[in-house]
């Protein structure tokens, strides 16, 4: 599982999104507070911003602490959608390129905070056996987050909004896995909505928060897998629902089934 921060309103600075506040997504690198198993995230991290209408890329394979040019690197970008990740590797999966966090094609960006338990031995062929040739051919990697992008890309070129994408990928999951545990938190963004999924094959779910205007992006919505600060700003997201940020900055939370 990991640990994101995204963003999505007036063009911010990138790097308070990953530095900034008391519990900044870089110190959940070494001390996350509401991961659901482990105690790192340092296999790997990955900043996506947008321009041009495309999104831009930075990942790393180690932890992210290892950067010390990071901070100075992100300070001189600003963007209105910002994406950033902390990967704590799924047992069974290799620690590559391929599979760092968030995830881009085209103009979309992708997270996936969860795993597929037993993917590469049990679920990985029939999963992405149903992928349409043209995407099938983009595999990179063999990573549960690369397929399960790919899956929702599949259903946004069948005409499903973003929510109905990342609800395919997941419903995809629930019917190969059954009755064991698949977290499938999911964000999937094109630079101008900004949508998660919160959901998973059992009750409990990863965590998520909402900031509208917070300390790090004052002129638009952050959502984070932790609080970033300990300010009154962080709403929880309810376990089992979909969010959406529009362009506008507004935001539309809705409940979604297991």
């Amino acid at each position: 599982m990991c640990r994101l921060v995204a963003y999505r309103g007036a063009p911010t600075r990138v790097a308070p999104l990953v530095f900034d506040g008391e519990h900044s997504l870089y110190r959940q690198s070494w001390a996350p507070r509401e991961l659901l198993s482990g105690s790192v995230n340092a296999d790997g991290y990955g900043v996506v911003w947008y321009a041009g209408g495309l999104p831009r890329r930075l990942s790393e394979p180690r932890p992210i602490w290892h950067d010390a040019e990071l901070q100075s690197t992100l300070d001189a970008i600003s963007s209105g959608c910002a994406v950033a990740a902390l990967r704590k590797g799924t047992p069974g999966l290799p620690v590559d390129r391929a599979g760092l966090l968030p995830l881009t094609r085209d103009r979309w960006s992708f997270v996936l905070n969860g795993f597929v338990p037993h993917f590469r031995e049990r679920h990985m062929r029939a999963l992405r056996g149903s992928l349409p040739d043209h995407l099938y051919a983009t595999l990179e990697g063999a990573s549960d987050a690369e397929t399960l992008f790919l899956l929702a890309l599949a259903a946004l070129e069948n005409g499903a909004s973003t929510v109905e994408a990342l609800c395919a990928s997941a419903g995809a999951v629930s019917a190969r896995v059954g009755a064991e545990e698949a977290q499938l938190g999911m964000l999937l963004t094109d630079g101008t909505t900004l949508t998660v999924l919160l959901t998973s094959t059992v009750g409990r779910t990863n965590s998520l928060y909402l900031a509208r205007r917070c300390t790090q992006a004052p002129h638009g919505v952050v959502l984070a897998s932790e609080p970033l600060d300990p300010g009154p700003s962080w709403e929880r997201v309810p376990e089992h629902s979909s969010v959406v940020v529009g362009e506008g900055g507004d935001v539309d939370v809705r409940p979604v089934g297991p």
